[in-house]
């Protein structure tokens, strides 16, 4: 009797460890299509900064073989080879890489060669945040494909903890235009990321009915909309906007005026976190 106890006991371990090692990862992507791995991936290509990004705040950075252009944070990520830029990728050089798997940008990317690496059998994760909690699923869909689910579960959880501890309401909600471009006047609107955030904050959007989503205005209608902020994206240390001094020759704006990091605000990584809690300070001081 013992010796068919442990026979059975025996095969039952074993048939648990072979259906483990069978056991394939299963996840739909932002635009709903299924993605299959056999085992988590240890060779992954990120083709956005903000995924480059997600992926090193799963603890897998050193798993990306490659990336593109911009891919700066953290200061780790710039030492990963650069395959493209979000109008081109080298495909020779993206299969030299023989990834597992891609994460790609669905907005902000190269869909044709996108779509040529899925057709060759690769296994593609297409992003796609819609919505600021959008973000943290996202992230936790991604963390199962590269065997980091418990970091990936718990980034979600403080992602969405944080950003319901960030809302903000006004009894008189500020007006606010936000400039995403140094050299031209392109806005957003309320279904764009950015103009949740701005709502998020307490604020309403200047141009939140435009569409698209992102939108090149006149100068005329953002002085007619005379809004109570206008908050344009600048680089630390890097080149100045043009637009800052232009908005300062009026003299009843250049006291309304403030600048907000791109990288921090544009990315939908974890760290838009920051982003966000940097908009709604903006915003806070402006309303006092």
């Amino acid at each position: 009797m013992a010796g068919s106890y442990i026979v059975r006991y025996l095969l039952g371990l074993l048939w648990i460890l072979c259906c483990q090692a069978n056991a394939e990862i299963r996840v739909k992507d932002d635009l709903d299509n299924h993605v299959v791995l056999e085992q988590p991936a240890t060779r992954i290509v990120s083709l956005a900064p903000h995924l480059t990004e997600i992926l090193f705040s799963l603890g897998v950075g050193d798993k990306i073989v490659g990336t593109v252009r911009y891919s700066d944070f953290p200061p780790q990520a710039k030492q990963i080879s650069h395959l493209g830029d979000a109008f081109s990728l080298n495909l020779e050089s993206v299969l030299a890489m023989r990834p597992d798997i891609i994460f790609a940008w669905h907005t902000g990317g190269v869909n044709r060669p996108i779509q040529r690496l899925k057709d060759l059998g690769i296994a593609v994760y297409v992003n796609e945040a819609r919505t600021l909690g959008s973000i943290a699923a996202g992230l936790n869909r991604i963390s199962k494909l590269v065997g980091a689910s418990e970091q990936g579960s718990k980034l979600e959880e403080a992602f969405l903890q944080t950003l319901d501890e960030l809302a903000v309401t006004y009894t008189v909600r500020p007006v606010v235009f936000f400039q995403i471009s140094d050299q031209d006047l392109y806005t957003v609107n309320d279904k764009h990321l950015i103009g949740q955030a701005i709502n998020h904050c307490g604020a309403l959007n200047l141009f939140a009915d435009i569409e698209p989503s992102v939108t090149l205005v006149s100068k005329e209608a953002i002085l007619a909309g005379d809004p109570d902020l206008l908050i344009l994206t600048q680089q630390p240390g890097g080149i100045r906007s043009p637009w800052l001094a232009r908005w300062r020759d009026y003299e009843d704006l250049k006291e309304r005026l403030r600048t907000i990091d791109p990288s921090l605000i544009s990315r939908p990584s974890f760290r838009m976190l920051d982003g966000v809690k940097e908009l709604c300070r903006l915003i806070s001081e402006s309303n006092k």
